[in-house]
């Protein structure tokens, strides 16, 4: 990941048996060092599912899980924060003409259903009648 003078990282699960730029299992988060803040993400409950298997991290992977863990950086497994808007301010900046709503009327139509037979009535009806003989 990155490009030439713009380094970004991904955390990421590898088996050792693996190149160490090669296959991985799960990608864990990111590290974007020439990011001022907010430079780093970190999957904390996948982080604690790995190192429970079994899994050791590398030096620069426990410093950034030690940073997560403190509540540095981006929260675990989340893009930075949105900026939250007051609903109520934006409501009343529109013009009253535009949040009234508009209504009209609708003709409703009366629609007549025959009733089917009775059960009863429907048996005898289809029913052959028996004879005597």
């Amino acid at each position: 990941m990155g490009a030439r003078n713009k380094p970004f990282y991904r955390l990421v699960v590898a088996d050792s048996r693996f190149a160490t730029t090669g296959r991985y299992l799960e990608v864990l988060g990111w590290y974007d060092p020439k990011q001022a803040e907010n430079n780093f993400s970190v999957k904390l409950d996948r982080v604690d599912y790995w190192q429970g298997v079994g899994a050791q991290a590398s030096p620069t992977a426990k410093s950034l899980i030690k940073k997560a863990r403190a509540g540095e950086g981006v929260a675990p497994g989340a893009a930075p924060k949105a900026k939250q808007v007051d609903t109520q301010a934006l409501l009343d900046a529109v013009p009253e003409q535009v949040v009234e709503p508009v209504v009209e009327e609708v003709a409703v139509e009366e629609v007549v259903v025959e009733e089917a037979p009775a059960a009863e009535e429907a048996a005898t009806e289809d029913a052959p009648e028996k004879q005597e003989g």
